[in-house]
């Protein structure tokens, strides 16, 4: 009988079958991916747009970049912070002001982008990413260069007895690419059936100017202080001096700063015989210190303080520390505890002397502007 002889399967044939459909089915996966995606070239005409070290874009607008972190205000997430390590690309709609060492400054529309920043304006300029050092939001104009916070406290009591409280904070803060010029209030009014017991009210006015990212000049800074309960009707202090950036960090920033004044008081009541003012020179120093302990929890602290002549007090000190506590995104908590010290006290007219320090705990409500 005649066999019919059997057809070997071609097996090699139909592996490279097999590779070629598995390779062409990669291919169409591969090319379904998206893109990575980009803000509109050449640069956004609507928003402000941040990408992070982690590919992620978010879109809004610059708000400041100061102590190598960026403020960047979202429409969906609010007010954020950025370390600027952690970014990787802006590229701004509106106009900035840029600051950059070597006292370099420029105004235009900013990209930073592969470790370097161009300034997009009249006069483009370009610098390494390394040698910016300040951004601040919108078209120069005074508006753009002022924020500040003020905290309000108080309590009313009617009924056996009537008292009423008012403690008010202010701080504001005028900042551009070179210049710092920061304006303090605290004021206090304590009355209890028609007998003041506190009546007392502290200004601050300082201007700095930075001369690298650490130094600063002060070039001239000024207190005005009122308390009738101290035997002090009114006392105004005025030196320049400078100042050094010990920390600055995002989380974390602490100055020190120093120089020369001259402090004028005139005291409110003194025994009869003794001259009612005083006029003498001082030092001035002292230390500002802020830390964000959490995303919600902030701390201050401030302090400064005067060597004078022994008739003006010797010396005389005040400090504040202010926890803050994040309500809203411009409502906080606030509470301080102030403590204010003369060495010396005047002593009043009739043989009294007021004590030397005055301890005081304020809680308020803080509005961010």
């Amino acid at each position: 009988m005649r066999q019919t002889p059997r057809i070997a399967p071609r097996a090699p044939v139909l592996r490279r079958l097999a590779a070629a459909t598995l390779l062409f089915a990669s291919a169409l996966a591969w090319s379904a991916q998206p893109a990575e995606w980009t803000p509109p070239p050449p640069m956004p005409d609507k928003y402000d747009w941040v990408q992070l070290s982690s590919g992620e874009w978010l879109k809004g607008r610059i708000k400041v970049m100061y102590r190598d972190s960026l403020e960047f205000d979202s429409d969906k997430l609010g007010l954020q912070t950025f370390d600027m390590v952690d970014v990787e690309t802006i590229r701004s709609a509106q106009v900035v002001s840029v600051r950059a060492t070597g006292d370099k400054v420029a105004t235009g529309k900013l990209l930073l982008e592969d470790g370097q920043v161009k300034v997009l304006g009249d006069a483009p300029q370009e610098f390494r990413r390394s040698e910016l050092l300040s951004v601040t939001a919108g078209v120069p104009k005074e508006s753009n260069y002022w924020s500040g916070n003020v905290s309000v406290g108080g309590n009313v009591r009617s009924g056996n007895s009537d008292q009423t409280d008012v403690n008010v904070i202010l701080s504001a803060k005028r900042r551009t690419v070179l210049d710092r010029i920061t304006l303090d209030y605290l004021g206090n009014y304590s009355i209890a059936d028609s007998v003041q017991s506190a009546n007392n009210h502290r200004a601050n006015a300082v201007w700095d100017r930075f001369v690298s990212e650490k130094l600063f000049l002060r070039p001239v800074f000024g207190q005005y202080f009122r308390d009738p309960f101290q035997n002090i009707d009114h006392r105004i202090t005025a030196g320049t001096g400078a100042g050094y950036q010990l920390l600055n960090s995002p989380q974390m920033e602490w100055s020190v700063f120093a120089g020369p004044a001259y402090q004028y008081t005139r005291f409110t009541d003194v025994q009869p015989g003794t001259s009612s003012s005083e006029g003498s020179p001082a030092l001035s120093a002292g230390t500002d210190f802020n830390t964000k302990m959490s995303s919600m929890l902030e701390f201050s602290y401030g302090y400064q303080f005067q060597l004078t002549n022994e008739a003006a007090g010797r010396y005389n000190h005040h400090m504040i520390g202010t926890f803050g506590l994040d309500l809203t995104d411009r409502l906080d908590l606030q509470i301080s505890l102030i403590w204010n010290r003369t060495a010396k006290p005047r002593i009043n007219a009739d043989g009294t002397t007021p004590k030397s320090n005055d301890y005081q705990l304020v809680f308020g409500v803080g509005y961010d502007f």
